[in-house]
């Protein structure tokens, strides 16, 4: 595991990214080197929003 210490502005700034990027992009071809879906990006929001409540 690798840990990054990011502030709260930073975190909430990835998580509104994250969630444009489900609504407006084609995830599909984001990358070969690794399979990311919108499934993929909610889990990583939930688990970011979760570790902003700590």
């Amino acid at each position: 595991m690798t840990a990054i210490d990011l502030n709260d502005e930073e975190i909430k700034t990835l998580i509104a990214i994250m969630k444009f990027s489900i609504d407006a992009c084609p995830l599909g071809s984001v990358s070969q080197e690794f399979e990311i879906d919108a499934e993929k990006l909610e889990k990583l929001i939930t688990k970011m929003e979760k570790g902003l409540q700590s």
